[in-house]
């Protein structure tokens, strides 16, 4: 397995400087987006960077975690059973993990993470969309560009994915908000060292000074925010908005109508957390206390949720938004008219 790490590893860096390389020859009128921007990623196609299937976890002071600092970002969810967290310095090596009725699916190129329902597994095809992980199903072998949140080709085309809540945050936040969580470990079957980060300066390298520091051509490239800022970012179906995380320091609930559709969107730049809920719902914040792992957000009716949007008072849990957190460059790729919120 180690062999093949370093393949793909050493072919991102050389289609880095010469991306014409790894064109691909599809079939446009069997797509639904612009194939000029589609890119193989790796030598060996469907399945080069392994995804993980119900992968182990352990508590938060369990074995296996030695890999785990607590300024690392995490995937975090509940998953009807339990929470469960997902560090980004797996994901940066596996990009897909299978679980048996959900999967979390992270693009380290687009720094772009996704939790959302299945009835089938989904891998890593190899190629790529504007930069962006394209996954595959392997029941109906349809492809899907990651932050197109549906299929472009294949039986399945059409199809949207249905997004679920998910909390992307270090995972010193996340233990303190849910301190009985479990989290994926580094026994994961595969020779992988998580310790390292597999892209070498490419997270940390935010202008052209650094050089080609998006590794594969995209459709548009849009300068009206550093090219890998943090959004996030609202999609409806007639207009979309991009949140700049760092931009609002102190904890607020934005509460906002965008494409006909309310929102409820709770950032904390200073916390490293930004999530989105569609509700009819005006919602304010109760209580915003990392130290002792207490966010409690609360409407009108004096209705109570968790941050991911679980409820503590009615039962009626909040509807996850279709929304997620990506570097701006691949949000204006893929969505040129986003708005920039004031």
């Amino acid at each position: 397995m180690l062999k093949k790490l370093i393949i793909t590893t050493t072919f991102i860096f050389i289609a880095c400087s010469n991306p014409a390389s790894s064109s691909v020859n599809l079939d446009e009128s069997d797509w639904l987006i612009n194939t000029d921007y589609v890119r193989q990623g790796c030598f060996s196609g469907k399945d080069c960077i392994p995804s993980l299937e119900n992968p182990g976890k352990s508590s938060i002071n369990g074995a296996n975690l030695e890999f785990l600092d607590d300024n690392d970002l995490v995937v975090g969810v509940w998953n009807g059973k339990e929470y469960a967290a997902y560090p980004h310095s797996i994901l940066d090596w596996h990009e897909i993990a299978n679980e048996s009725d959900y999967s979390i699916s992270y693009c380290p190129l687009t720094g772009s993470a996704l939790h959302f329902e299945t009835s089938g597994e989904f891998g890593v095809s190899g190629m790529l969309y504007n930069s962006n992980l394209i996954m595959y199903d392997r029941k109906s072998d349809s492809y899907w560009p990651q932050m197109f949140l549906g299929s472009a080709s294949g039986e399945r085309q059409g199809d949207k994915l249905n997004l679920k809540p998910m909390l992307e945050t270090t995972w010193k936040n996340w233990k303190s908000l849910f301190p009985n969580s479990k989290v994926v470990h580094s026994l994961t079957g595969y020779s992988r060292n998580y310790n390292a980060y597999p892209y070498g300066r490419y997270k940390t390298c935010n202008s052209k000074d650094c050089g080609d520091f998006i590794y594969f051509p995209i459709s548009n490239l849009d300068d009206r925010l550093p090219a890998k800022e943090r959004v996030l970012s609202i999609i409806t179906q007639s207009k979309q908005k991009a949140f700049v995380i760092s931009a609002i320091g102190s904890p607020r609930v934005i509460n906002e109508t965008i494409g006909g559709e309310k929102f409820a969107i709770v950032i904390s730049g200073n916390d490293n957390i930004a999530m989105a809920f569609e509700t009819n719902d005006n919602l304010s914040i109760q209580s915003w206390d990392m130290a002792n792992g207490a966010i409690i957000l609360k409407d009108s009716q004096d209705n109570r949720w968790n941050i991911l949007g679980n409820s503590l008072s009615n039962g009626t849990n909040l509807d996850a938004a279709n929304a997620f957190i990506s570097y701006w460059f691949s949000q204006a790729a893929f969505y040129p008219n986003t708005e920039i919120a004031k």
